[in-house]
């Protein structure tokens, strides 16, 4: 495959966040991190976009926001 025929997305992990430090862990048990993510992605999308939607229905919603979350976000 020609290196101009790729795209990478790289996925940054907060490790003085608890929560994001966990995702990593679990993600770490995977020795295709791509493929983990691939096959992720691709289960949203035989659900029709659950994710997307979630977001877009919370989107159209006002909240509060949670600031403990926002960490997570680098906020």
């Amino acid at each position: 495959m020609n290196e101009l025929n790729r795209k990478v997305k790289s996925v940054p992990f907060n490790l003085d966040d608890p929560y994001e430090r966990e995702l990593l862990e679990h993600c770490n048990q995977y020795i295709q991190f791509a493929t983990y993510i691939k096959r992720l992605i691709q289960r949203d999308m035989e659900q029709g976009g659950l994710l997307r939607k979630e977001h877009e229905k919370g989107m159209k919603q006002e909240k509060t926001i949670d600031k403990s979350k926002l960490k997570s976000f680098g906020l």
